[in-house]
């Protein structure tokens, strides 16, 4: 029951911390968060379908068919965070402006719909194999409930907490926090291109074990808010790093760009 708990917590929360971020930083840029209903059945159908064809994914590209489509969905989200930190910079510098609602709606449904699409897979699929096949029902199932209400939670405490915060300072946070969830999700799809052989195998660059154990519920937590892995290797770290370049990048052009908007818009108005 209390592996039940921490395996769906950490798949529950870091689901959560990137809704709730997504959530209180369109709330900042000025927009409800009407992208949610959309997104969510989005990602439930993902789900489901994820879990369902399971079988035929796992034996599609030489076996390796269920590491490519994880990576692919971690490397998406990754990629879609970044593209939330420019609209979220691009407003931060005019805070009186807005963005284009279009492309934060598809910034925010791709990525929450892509979330709980590997997320909640994850979980179905843990409770039919630990609980249904194994006869577990009930523990698994009750451990699943208190790990789900944890993360919920967990996740209603951190968005009132942005909410608390005002708008620049929500921003700022949500794209902080937009950045190191990316990483993380970037150090995840290394360990699966590695494992489908896409990566080269290496060996550890140090091991922190000692420190916080992954299985530990420290662990699964660090793991789930910023991606922490207990023996590294050079190509998640480089990863991780990389996506944080890349992110900072993003921020970097969206605050250019609006900067360049404006001093155009301030040439007309002394032109006329």
């Amino acid at each position: 029951m209390t592996d039940a708990v921490i395996i769906v917590l950490r798949e529950v929360l870091e689901a959560m911390l990137l809704i709730c971020m997504l959530m209180a930083s369109s709330t900042a840029m000025g927009y409800r968060f009407r992208w949610m209903l959309p997104a969510l059945a989005l990602g439930a159908c993902g789900a489901t379908l994820y879990a369902l064809r399971l079988e035929q994914i796992s034996l599609a590209f030489e076996g390796f068919g269920q590491e490519y489509v994880n990576s692919t969905l971690l490397i998406s989200i990754a990629i879609m965070l970044a593209a939330h930190n420019f609209l979220a910079v691009f407003q931060l510098r005019n805070l009186s402006g807005t963005v284009a609602y279009g492309p934060l709606v598809l910034v925010c449904i791709a990525t929450v719909g892509m979330a709980i699409t590997r997320e909640g897979a994850e979980i179905y699929l843990y409770g039919y194999s630990y609980g249904v096949l194994a006869g577990n029902v009930t523990s698994i199932f009750s451990g699943g409930a208190i790990g789900l209400g944890i993360g919920f939670s967990m996740g209603t405490f951190f968005y009132y907490g942005l909410r608390s915060l005002a708008r620049r300072q929500r921003l700022i946070v949500c794209c902080a926090v937009s950045l190191v969830l990316g990483a993380s999700m970037m150090g995840q799809a290394s360990v699966y291109l590695s494992q489908a052989d896409i990566l080269p195998y290496q060996e550890p660059l140090w091991d922190s074990s000692g420190l916080f154990e992954e299985s530990s519920l420290m662990g699964e937590l660090l793991r789930a808010a910023i991606g922490y892995e207990a023996r590294p290797t050079l190509t998640q770290v480089s990863l991780y790093l990389g996506s944080v370049i890349v992110s900072t990048l993003a921020m970097l052009a969206g605050w250019r760009l609006r900067r360049a908007m404006e001093s155009t818009k301030e040439g007309e108005a002394d032109a006329k």
